[in-house]
């Protein structure tokens, strides 16, 4: 038994030296340290559960005098104070959006429920997997393309919404995996709850960037004619995505309507009201042209909210960074951006204090979207 303690902190010790001290992972590879960072980063509480627990078993067995036992309580209390120390680091997040959000879009910006936040949070310090929201229909695997299940997508609806504007989301995965099952469950439901038609989607794999990209356009395309089937309502159409999705999703943004990135297509509208970059890559996809986002100027920009971790092993946060300022030197819409403290990537593969902040700071950018879509405007103009 304490072999086993001893092994058990030893493990929760590299996952918290992996989150705290991650090692880049120069590409998209989910190296072992990667995933143990990831871990423990998004599910510290379940952690702490488990640590206290394997810990009150082994003192209840009095196995702890043992030499062994000392030093693996030892272990098991610097263990603690890093998984503390990445806690209080989440719970910071929130502050930090608010704090971007209030810099780019005004204190009068319209503000998510605090009573909903909180049942966010509280659902990620009980249990951080995501369980469906029965209030959200889930219309699973309607096709956009002719390729199969690359061109699926799911679209969440709350069950007492008939329209709605759109979100759609884009999944990470190095362009070279992934799926629309796994990420943002949590910002897909709960948009969708607040009135929103969600959409994710997957495209296709290991293929040359611009064939990716047109598949993210198509999405677009669909959702303009075939989306109203389904309550969405194409005047205000968000577009976000996390790492390479994310990419996928800034390239949309700054090239609507480009006809050599939609064949076969051309005609259709590709624009979007805004964009949503989670831990996202902004640069040469594999040395690919034309992929790198930041070099389209010619049209007009969607406002932006770029949201990267400043210890992201896999996407550094100086390129968000670059991409940011770059973005905003174009002085057009605005562009919001949060570096959230200690934060890595993919978190918004659980449910977790950051996913729940994310949640609602994107919920809020959204709801100021709604406010100032141009077509409103235009009728209380008038």
């Amino acid at each position: 038994m304490t072999f086993g303690y001893g092994l058990s902190v030893l493990i929760l010790a590299v996952m918290v030296w992996s989150a705290l001290w991650p090692r880049p992972t120069r590409g998209p590879h989910a190296t072992p340290t990667f995933v143990l960072g990831t871990a423990a980063l998004e599910i510290p509480f379940m952690l702490v559960w488990y640590l206290l627990l394997i810990t009150w078993a082994a003192a209840d067995n009095r196995e702890l005098t043992a030499p062994v036992g000392i030093i693996a309580v030892g272990m098991a209390s610097l263990t603690l104070l890093g998984l503390l120390r990445i806690i209080a680091q989440s719970v910071r997040a929130m502050s930090t959006l608010n704090a971007s959000l209030d810099a780019t879009l005004g204190l009068h910006r319209p503000h998510a429920s605090g009573t909903h936040h909180l049942l966010r949070c509280l659902w990620a310090f009980i249990a951080p997997l995501r369980i469906p929201n029965p209030r959200v229909r889930r219309y699973r695997n309607l096709r956009y393309g002719p390729d199969g299940k690359d061109q699926l997508l799911d679209v969440y609806r709350g069950r007492n919404v008939t329209t709605g504007p759109v979100f759609l989301y884009f999944h990470p995965g190095g362009f070279h995996s992934g799926s629309k099952n796994r990420q943002a469950k949590l910002l897909l439901e709960t948009l969708a709850s607040h009135g929103w038609v969600c959409v994710s989607a997957n495209y296709r794999l290991k293929v040359p960037f611009l064939v990716s990209l047109a598949d993210a356009k198509r999405v677009i395309a669909w959702t303009r004619t075939e989306g109203s089937g389904y309550g969405a309502d194409a005047g205000t159409i968000a577009i976000g995505g996390g790492s390479a999705g994310a990419q996928l999703a800034t390239h949309c943004g700054v090239s609507p309507n480009h006809p050599e990135f939609q064949p076969d297509f051309e005609a259709a509208d590709t624009s979007v009201s805004a964009v949503i970059g989670l831990y996202g890559y902004y640069g040469t996809v594999f040395g690919q042209e034309q992929s790198d986002p930041s070099e389209f100027t010619d049209r007009a920009l969607p406002p932006c909210f770029i949201i990267h971790g400043d210890k992201d092993p896999m996407a550094p946060v100086a390129m968000a960074q670059r991409f940011a300022h770059t973005m905003r030197a174009r002085d057009e819409g605005p562009v919001a951006y949060a570096e959230l403290p200690g934060a890595g990537h993919n978190f918004d593969l659980f449910a977790s204090l950051r996913h729940a902040a994310v949640t609602t700071a994107v919920l809020e950018f959204l709801g100021w979207l709604v406010e100032n879509r141009p077509d409103r405007i235009a009728r209380e103009t008038l």
